[in-house]
């Protein structure tokens, strides 16, 4: 890749560094859960309508989902860049996704002064409801990254960087978001309990069923949930009651064979207590992640010409789920984390959503998205690499 190429890329990052800032301190201060993402996705869409990008908004029927394309004009591979902006219930950005929506600002003003010697195009894609909605799974359904060559993002790695580069490594849990709702009979519960049907207890057997399965699953299989509605007041038999239950395993289909027997002992339940239950899958299920490792590899090496310091991701099966899984099925994917904290910090939490809006986060955050950014560069300059990335791709596709 040209080094002249290199440099006006970066150049122009840092010289639109403010808008890039603005933007990440803006969404910030306007925390939206998923699918409510109004703010957030206006200020994208206008922002990269600005800087010369073709955009379309409300992808796949969802309102504050949109795509935003530069194209060179000429042939060549596509490289293209998530952008998340949801934020958490009752938390804000607690997952640092207002620096996710930030670098791909930052990718796509790069990209606008050495497009036209590439070739090829870059595409933005705006996905909402990264936490438990799922947005890019209908678009993977609708066949958007069916074209891609390489897909990329960046996520917040509390103090630490790294990108996934050996085999077995980046991996994460697929997911199944369930809800069991049980409907029964109110009655006075000390009057004449005996003409109700307590929903609430079935919700009760469900638990303790799951409990007695948990010593009968693999130990990297999860399963927990809420009560979200319980009753109305204790001196009611309960009519209605309900549960929430997420369901992860390493493998989709993992994750489907356990949801069956969850949903076995729901329907157990229903029988001991004469209530009826409504099962329904809640948002979109999550695949498990795919990485590519040889976009992993030279997003790696950029990462540590920026300045990081990279730790080795470990091949043991990460402990989280996203949507990005869908897509590296779809298309070849890679992400990096980046370091908002010099402490190690939890996840979804208060000091995630004050890092998140940082001089160090912040900072942190335009540096990996360089290097994502000259990854992206990579692609469109390196045909070896491209087949490279594509013969990885088929033969993890065929396994």
């Amino acid at each position: 890749m040209p080094n002249h190429l290199n440099q006006r890329l970066l150049d122009a990052i840092d010289e639109q560094r403010g808008l890039i800032f603005e933007v990440a301190d803006a969404i910030h201060a306007h925390p939206e859960v998923g699918f409510e993402e109004v703010f957030a996705s206006d200020l994208l869409t206008r922002v990269f309508s600005e800087q010369g990008f073709q955009v379309e908004r409300g992808v796949c029927d969802m309102p504050t989902a949109f795509i935003a394309r530069l194209d060179s004009g000429r042939p060549g591979p596509t490289a293209a860049f998530l952008a998340e902006y949801d934020a958490l219930p009752n938390l804000g950005h607690g997952c640092g996704h207002n620096l996710i929506a930030a670098s791909t600002v930052a990718a796509g003003v790069g990209f606008k002064p050495v497009l036209a010697e590439t070739g090829g195009r870059v595409i933005i894609f705006g996905t909402p409801a990264e936490e438990g909605g799922g947005g890019k799974v209908p678009m993977v359904r609708a066949g958007l990254f069916r074209d891609m060559d390489a897909v990329m993002m960046v996520h917040h790695g509390g103090n630490r960087a790294g990108v996934p580069v050996e085999k077995g490594s980046g991996r994460c849990l697929a997911v199944s978001h369930r809800q069991y709702e049980y409907f029964g009979q109110s009655a006075h519960a000390a009057a004449d309990p005996w003409n109700g049907v307590n929903a609430l207890n079935a919700v009760i057997h469900l638990f303790t069923g799951i409990d007695a399965l948990r010593q009968h699953i693999r130990d990297d299989v999860r399963i927990h949930g809420i009560i979200p509605h319980g009753g109305d007041a204790p001196n009611v038999v309960p009519r209605y009651a309900s549960a929430s239950f997420l369901i992860r395993a390493p493998r989709r289909a993992d994750v489907d064979a356990v949801a069956a027997k969850v949903d076995a002992i729901a329907q157990g339940a229903a029988l001991m207590t004469g209530a009826e239950v409504k099962i329904t899958e809640a948002g979109y299920p999550y695949d498990d992640m795919r990485p590519n490792y040889a976009v992993g590899a030279r997003y790696a090496a950029n990462m540590e010409r920026l300045g990081f310091k990279l730790e080795p991701h470990s091949t043991a099966v990460g402990m989280y789920s996203t949507d990005f899984g869908n897509v590296s099925y779809a298309a070849p994917s890679s992400g990096c984390t980046f370091p908002i904290s010099n402490e190690d910090i939890p996840g979804h939490s208060p000091q995630v959503v004050a890092c998140s809006a940082s001089d160090q986060g912040r900072d942190a955050m335009l540096r990996a998205a360089k290097a994502m950014a000259l990854t992206g560069l990579e692609v469109l300059t390196e045909p070896t690499l491209v087949e490279a990335i594509r013969a990885e791709f088929r033969q993890a596709s065929s396994q």
